[in-house]
């Protein structure tokens, strides 16, 4: 079994994404660890919102492609 992942190309969705969308969570994230005053509770409960919330839409997406797949190719 050969690893085909080398060399690792980016592709420039992902870095508008990653790099640019999500400026304002990096923003909320920095903010909720670097903040005064810390509450770990209610940074925790932020972060399970955040982690949950992209759960969800992922893998709605890839419901949605898979059922596109099998419809139609």
């Amino acid at each position: 079994m050969s690893l085909e992942l080398l060399p690792l190309s980016i592709e420039p969705g992902t870095w508008l994404i990653f790099g640019i969308v999500f400026i304002p969570v990096y923003a909320v994230f920095l903010g909720w660890f670097l903040g005064k005053p810390r509450d770990l509770k209610v940074t925790g409960i932020g972060i399970g919102y955040f982690v949950g919330l992209t759960v969800a839409l992922w893998a709605g997406l890839f419901v949605l492609s898979m059922a596109i797949k099998f419809a139609f190719f």
